[in-house]
């Protein structure tokens, strides 16, 4: 057997990490991070809203309202974004780039003070569903509002991991769990022949300190918390999660919320749809979608 092997890299502006139940050669070893890495590069030169050059950055910066084709990969997500979306009343939605960086959660320019009303509703004006077009065939996007851009950050993680999971298993892995920016996906079992054993992160705790332990049994584990970026102003606190009904931060108590589900993709909207919409709401959509769903409040 001897011991479980650890591959690292960076992507999507945070980290992976790949952890296999039994040692890799050296060889397998290389072939699997520079697989796994130029996969990671690829997608990230599609989906990225922070790289200048990427697909979704130049949709951004057009005002066209024409058909603009676009990478198979950007249509896969929208159209997943779509369904999360269509499930939980409009909570995800990946046409609200313009709030996101009005209030200084997007690439550019992080500022401290909360936006006035009228520049809100302003850029309100270009976010919301109906104003997105999606096409499969020939992949394509066409926005309503020159001024509507896309962040697929909600989405884009889980994706990836289901995406790199069927690498792996193509190249004969079967036991590893995977780790994106927080979001993981488990295959087979651990070294010890059980399922991989995950933990919740406890808000505000030093990175890597759980708060509980779960066992993952070819399933994934998705986190999304108010707690990761924020700031202060007068007292008062502003989280990066958007209410896109409102183009402001969310302000209920639900610290995380943390969705098991077979698809990492889906684990990874849900529950960040989940936490826009709140510790009531977002329990009664939860037990109508029959979601596996860890809540801190």
């Amino acid at each position: 057997m001897g011991m479980p092997s650890d591959l690292y890299g960076r992507a999507f502006g945070t980290t992976w990490h790949l952890k296999t139940s039994e040692s890799l050669s050296q060889r397998k070893k290389k072939e699997l991070q520079s697989n796994l890495q130029s996969q990671l590069d690829a997608w990230e030169s599609h989906l990225s809203h922070w790289q200048m050059e990427s697909a979704v950055s130049r949709f951004n910066a057009s005002t066209s309202t024409d058909w603009q084709s676009m990478p198979v990969e950007v249509i896969e997500l929208a159209r997943l974004a779509q369904k999360i979306a269509h499930d939980t009343d409009g909570a995800l939605d990946i046409t609200i780039a313009s709030c996101i960086d009005l209030w200084g959660f997007g690439a550019q320019e992080q500022h401290r003070t909360p936006p006035e009303p009228i520049a809100i509703e302003k850029a309100r004006e270009a976010c919301g569903w109906h104003l997105l077009d999606v096409r499969e065939a020939p992949p394509a996007l066409r926005k309503k509002h020159p001024l509507t851009r896309i962040n697929l950050s909600s989405v884009a993680e889980g994706w990836a991991l289901e995406r790199l999971a069927l690498s792996l298993e193509a190249a004969g892995e079967h036991d590893f769990l995977l780790e994106l920016g927080g979001e993981v996906l488990a295959r087979g079992h651990a070294a010890d022949g059980n399922p991989w054993l995950v933990g919740v992160q406890t808000p505000d705790a030093p990175e890597g300190e759980a708060m509980q332990a779960m066992r993952l049994n070819d399933a994934s584990l998705a986190t999304s918390g108010t707690y990761r970026q924020r700031f202060e102003h007068d007292g008062k606190s502003y989280a990066h999660v958007l209410d896109p009904h409102t183009g402001r931060p969310v302000e209920h108590a639900l610290r995380s919320v943390s969705v098991s589900h077979t698809s990492a993709a889906m684990a990874d909207g849900y529950a960040t749809a989940l936490l826009v919409l709140g510790p009531v709401r977002g329990r009664e959509v939860a037990a109508r979608l029959k979601l596996n769903v860890f809540w801190v409040e």
